[in-house]
């Protein structure tokens, strides 16, 4: 279940994360168009971010009644580090959940079920965005100037182990 992490201890807010997340998905550097975001907290100084857990949470999949909501094997190579996370090798091949746009009728089902906030209405197109690893190279991670404050998250589920087995 390859996902981006974030650590909210050690993010800095500075939100480039966002620029390079909205840089590859929309050919501009557009934060709001994100695919995931740092909320900070101007008075409290928390920071907390929000990624999609892809496979380990699935509830817009789950709750997608057009079945646009579909999953894609990628590989993806890890970056930054994570203090007590296991890593597996140097990369992984998983499943992330990508929004089929041909199928997706833009109900809002999905919105609602986000724990995270991370799954939104494309403002042009009219259809649910969400992450989709930048095809197995998190352009999030390569726009941070701080390793340690994302990375990949390599933990291997159900979805994922059903892949090595049918290899």
């Amino acid at each position: 279940m390859p996902h981006v992490m974030i650590s909210s201890k050690k993010c800095t807010g500075c939100h480039m994360c966002e620029l390079g997340c909205s840089a590859w998905h929309e050919g501009g550097f557009q934060p709001s168009r994100a695919r995931l975001f740092a909320d900070v907290n101007p008075t409290t100084a928390v920071i907390k971010g929000h990624s999609c857990l892809q496979t380990g949470c699935a509830k817009c999949q789950e709750a997608c009644p057009n079945d646009a909501i579909v999953t894609r094997q990628i590989t993806v190579t890890p970056a930054g580090t994570f203090a007590g996370k296991e890593k597996v090798g140097e990369s992984v091949t998983g499943v992330v959940l990508v929004v089929d746009e041909e199928k997706c009728t833009n109900c809002g089902d999905c919105y609602d079920v986000c724990p995270y906030g991370v799954i939104h209405e494309h403002p042009e197109r009219k259809v649910a965005y969400k992450c989709d690893l930048c095809d197995g190279d998190p352009q999030c991670i390569a726009f941070c100037q701080n390793q340690y404050v994302l990375a990949v998250d390599l933990k291997i589920d159900k979805a994922d182990r059903a892949l090595t087995v049918d290899a």
